[in-house]
């Protein structure tokens, strides 16, 4: 899964430096960290961050988790590690290099017609031609 905005929701909201102190105070409360009412702001931060990774956790992985399926992400500027976007760039550059007309149904033909034309072997074909790995 990429990290597009919607796939990277946060199951819940972990104090930032815009936070009032008084909020990241009732988040560390809530999650049983110490900390002393003097504590400045940037100290609280301090705590939030040793301890964020615990609580860093998606909706998405969470509802697949519930059914038994972990999530793979993938790394932020690596779409040639998505099957997807592999086959939509073939089927852009097919469109592009075919489309004469530049109407709107001639495009939704030829659209049509390339995704029609997409099979297992094609996908494999294309990962090769990247230099990506295949096992």
């Amino acid at each position: 899964m990429d990290n597009a905005s919607y796939h990277s929701r946060r199951l819940e909201k972990i104090p930032v430096t815009s936070w009032k102190k008084i909020d990241i105070q009732e988040w560390l409360s809530s999650k049983q960290i110490s900390f002393e009412a003097k504590e400045t702001k940037v100290q609280l931060l301090k705590k939030v961050k040793d301890v964020k990774f615990q609580y860093q956790s998606y909706v998405v992985d969470e509802l697949a988790k519930a059914v038994g399926v972990e999530v793979l992400r993938l790394p932020p500027y690596h779409c040639e590690l998505n099957p997807i976007e592999l086959v939509w760039a073939d089927v852009k550059g097919y469109v592009a290099q075919k489309n004469t007309t530049f109407k709107m149904a001639d495009v939704k033909k030829l659209l049509q017609e390339t995704l029609g034309n997409i099979s297992a072997e094609k996908l494999h074909q294309s990962r090769k031609k990247r230099g990506i790995e295949i096992s």
